[in-house]
């Protein structure tokens, strides 16, 4: 089914042809308009008048789905783990970081990276330790140990000590601490797939933290 306006008569010439039409392939219906004016040409010569190429716009709706880059496509976050058990510290800022990721704000999401493993630290008590002079804690006016904040270096090492973290786990946290200091220090912007594979390590490191010890294979027995 079609119709068409052609003022030719007019002080403005154009033509409006609207269409149902229908895909041969995939039998999708949709709606097309045609339409040209004498105003939609392209010169293909000297002269203004002679040397006209003139053109039709197409238009369709609904649109025709864009093809998505190949590489935008592999560099998508996708989640790979079902968490349930996080604590609510780490989801958040996890949440914040991956929605960064998304809107590609890098220097962003690799500040929440580095900020996701001091939230690890921070739920599991790592944060401080003793003043130290001498080899011997220092202590204030009421006897207790004067209490300095641990570097993230000092605090991924207890990490390992408590047998929260396995030896690769701790270099693989080191290595994103250096990339997350060069960021912040010498505002270097890390590449998207660098970040997707930050994002990744986190999370699997995350889901053997807080998931794994959660999960029960065991069969039921019959009564």
């Amino acid at each position: 089914m079609e119709s068409y306006l052609d003022y030719e008569e007019s002080d403005f010439q154009f033509y409006d042809e609207h269409s149902i039409v229908q895909c041969r392939g995939c039998d999708t219906i949709a709606f097309l308009r045609i339409y040209n004016d004498e105003g939609m040409f392209n010169l293909t010569g000297p002269d203004y008048h002679s040397d006209r190429e003139y053109y039709s716009e197409y238009t369709v709706y609904p649109e025709e789905p864009k093809k998505q880059d190949t590489l935008e496509h592999l560099l998508q976050f996708k989640e790979k783990f079902d968490f349930n058990h996080l604590p609510d510290l780490i989801n958040e800022i996890r949440d914040e970081t991956i929605n960064a990721y998304k809107h590609r704000m890098n220097l962003l999401c690799n500040t929440g990276i580095r900020m996701i493993i001091e939230a690890i630290c921070k739920v599991n008590g790592i944060d401080k330790r003793p003043k130290m002079k001498k080899g011997v804690a220092v202590l204030d006016k009421e006897n207790k140990p004067v209490m300095v904040n641990l570097n993230l270096f000092e605090k991924i090492e207890k990490l390992y000590e408590e047998d929260l973290i396995d030896d690769k786990q701790k270099k693989i946290l080191n290595q994103i601490r250096d990339i997350g200091n060069e960021t912040v220090h010498e505002i270097v912007r890390p590449t998207n797939r660098e970040l997707l594979q930050y994002i990744n390590i986190i999370d699997f490191i995350l889901y053997h933290m807080y998931e794994l010890p959660e999960l029960n294979f065991e069969k039921k027995k019959k009564s």
